[in-house]
């Protein structure tokens, strides 16, 4: 076989391959995540369990918790993220909109792309509350932990990408980068 020929087989392969690397990645099943914690300190542990976007909390008798249809859970965490005793549930998800209905003033519409947010979370009277939810993030979320440093300040360390195109209406997140996220009054920052 001449070398040029055998030079565009295997260059022809490793495009086919990287292309079905790439509809696995796009169209594979969503990671399964379940936790249980008793968040409002009842004594009764709750449970967790996010399946194909969907986030659903209960506990028996009282709690039964659905995340909206519109939004896809990508992750959850649960602990006090932000460092003020009381545990919280800290959600990355997708959804369509920067705000929700409380978008600011000097906003004349909204927008309605596809982007990513943190969303924070508490127990109340059996109850999950919004505590604080994020904006589209500038930088979308791929993972995040809850951490606590030397001093016992509790912070996120957070692997971000960057918004790319979209593929079968899903993103398509390029690079990494590491960061650590402190809760300040009103929101999380970068440290």
């Amino acid at each position: 076989m001449k070398p040029v020929l055998w030079k565009q087989i295997v260059g022809v392969i490793a495009v086919v391959f990287m292309l079905l690397l790439l509809v696995f990645r796009f169209f594979s099943d969503k990671p399964e995540q379940h936790a249980t914690y008793d968040l409002n300190h009842d004594g009764i542990m709750e449970s967790y369990h996010l399946a194909e976007g969907k986030l659903t909390v209960t506990q028996p008798d009282d709690i039964d918790w659905n995340s909206p249809p519109e939004w896809n859970v990508q992750s959850f965490a649960l602990g006090d993220a932000t460092g003020d005793g009381n545990p919280e549930l800290i959600m990355v998800l997708w959804k369509r909109g920067s705000f929700d209905r409380h978008k600011p003033l000097w906003y004349e519409r909204e927008e309605n792309n596809y982007s990513c947010h943190l969303f924070v979370y508490q127990l109340i009277e059996n109850k999950l509350i919004p505590r604080w939810c994020s904006s589209a993030l500038d930088r979308p979320i791929k993972s995040f932990t809850i951490e606590k440093d030397s001093s016992e300040h509790t912070y996120l360390a957070v692997e971000e990408g960057y918004y790319s195109t979209y593929c079968a209406r899903r993103p398509i997140i390029w690079g990494k980068e590491h960061s650590n996220w402190t809760w300040k009054q009103w929101g999380f920052y970068r440290m």
